[in-house]
């Protein structure tokens, strides 16, 4: 008798808690997964989530994120009183995706028992050219005034049987390029040689050229390459600013692209008779400091009211090295007009 009254008044309890309202927030994402199917590369397809408060409290939306680039969810409204819904917009574009791409946006809310809701995004994408690499960008590392590199950029044509590629010259030439159509055989696959010439001058270089394709929904493709030139000797920093300074305090440290070149900096100078320099060998064949030091003009100065307050010079350092006799560094600062 007893063990039937005790179950009773278990089932009782139960039954008056499922009643009772939810005390605390409860968030709720309808629908939790979207698959947007077959996509082409560039593509952009949208989604509409919807979240309600289910639960007796305030809910607060404390952060929605995607963890690419590609998809962006925006929130309509991060607070929801009891029963109250809102609604996100999921952007999501297929970018130069190839396959199947799985992304996911994260919804962060005060919900005690569910903090962290994932959607996932799924999508398709379908392209007639594979380009390697996909951000279709060639970089070089660093290196020595008169060497030469050479990288390849491969194009796979997908559906066409023969893929054409041409491409004659970068837009700044400062690269030289050369196409190879049929690579190893395979009538499918094509290169695209990018060469750093040896008489690229010291310096960092962006250029970008432009490719023809016979492939109809993708006529051209742009790739942009990057290179990084040093003389013998690098300065660092390549280039100086004070902006709006009091006064002028700036080391500029000179050292060998490859140790053990053996060098001396022999001398310098500064076309701005406002700035001091002094050369220092701090370590010798490895490490010499210039020493910039000084005060701006007054903004009376007809230099300062020509120039609108915008004072440019050059350091020029010399050395005994056939190959490096000299490095120029521009030098400018501000003055408050």
């Amino acid at each position: 008798m007893r063990n039937a009254n005790a179950c009773f008044l278990l089932v009782m309890a139960a039954m008056a808690l499922l009643a009772a309202p939810a005390a605390a927030q409860v968030i709720s994402v309808e629908p939790l997964s979207f698959d947007f199917g077959d996509m082409k590369q560039q593509q952009t397809k949208i989604g509409i989530v919807t979240v309600t408060n289910n639960g007796a409290g305030l809910l607060r939306i404390q952060d929605v994120h995607a963890d690419c680039g590609c998809t962006v969810p925006t929130l309509a409204k991060n607070t929801l009183a009891p029963g109250e819904s809102t609604q996100i917009e999921i952007t999501f574009n297929s970018k130069k995706f190839n396959g199947t791409v799985i992304k996911a946006v994260n919804i962060t809310s005060n919900d005690p028992n569910n903090s962290v809701v994932d959607i996932i995004i799924k999508a398709n994408v379908h392209t007639s050219l594979i380009i390697d690499p996909v951000n279709q960008r060639v970089g070089f590392s660093r290196s020595l005034e008169g060497q030469v590199f050479t990288k390849n950029v491969t194009f796979t044509a997908v559906d066409l049987p023969q893929l054409e590629i041409q491409a004659s010259k970068t837009r700044k030439n400062l690269f030289q390029v050369k196409t190879i159509n049929g690579h190893e055989g395979d009538p499918q696959v094509s290169l695209l040689q990018i060469t750093v010439p040896a008489d690229m001058v010291p310096g960092r270089h962006r250029d970008h050229v432009r490719v023809k394709t016979n492939i109809e929904d993708m006529p051209t493709v742009d790739i942009e390459m990057q290179a990084w030139i040093s003389q013998t000797l690098v300065a660092s920093p390549e280039q100086v600013s004070f902006r709006y300074k009091k006064s002028f305090m700036q080391s500029i440290r000179i050292s060998p692209f490859d140790k053990g070149t053996e060098y001396k900096v022999t001398g310098a100078e500064i076309d701005l008779p406002e700035i001091s320099v002094e050369v220092m060998e701090t370590l010798s064949n490895q490490e010499t400091k210039i020493i910039l030091t000084g005060k701006p003009i007054a903004n009376t100065d007809p230099r300062a009211v020509k120039t609108k307050g915008h004072i440019k010079g050059t350091l020029i350092i010399h050395t005994n090295l056939a190959d490096t006799p000299t490095i120029r560094i521009p030098v400018t600062y501000m003055v408050r007009l």
